[in-house]
């Protein structure tokens, strides 16, 4: 409150923010997305950090391609779709239906 004084007295009378830097924007191209996806199929608990470290990209952006672009998320310390395909859905009662399991 005691700044909004001191601006008013300085003669600001709008009430608007000024413009400031923007963060950058996270630049993701099909390359980078592919190269997550493909890190990601290769091995399924990979971390954000090791994808980031691997690829020298922050690992915001890769939280970012992962999440919003691909669709993943962590289920059991792995990386899964959130909306599996039908076929992916088939593929995982398969291996379901072919598990041992003790009684």
């Amino acid at each position: 409150m005691f700044r909004w004084c001191q601006r008013y007295e300085a003669g600001r009378v709008n009430i608007k923010d000024l413009p400031r830097p923007e963060q950058a924007h996270v630049v993701t191209n099909s390359a980078t997305i592919s190269a997550v996806d493909e890190l990601i199929r290769q091995n399924r608990r990979i971390t954000t950090r090791e994808i980031a470290v691997e690829l020298s990209i922050s690992k915001g952006t890769v939280h970012h391609i992962i999440h919003q672009k691909l669709g993943y998320g962590k289920v059991c310390a792995q990386w899964v779709p959130k909306h599996p395909s039908e076929n992916q859905k088939t593929a995982r009662m398969g291996v379901c239906l072919t598990q041992q399991f003790p009684h």
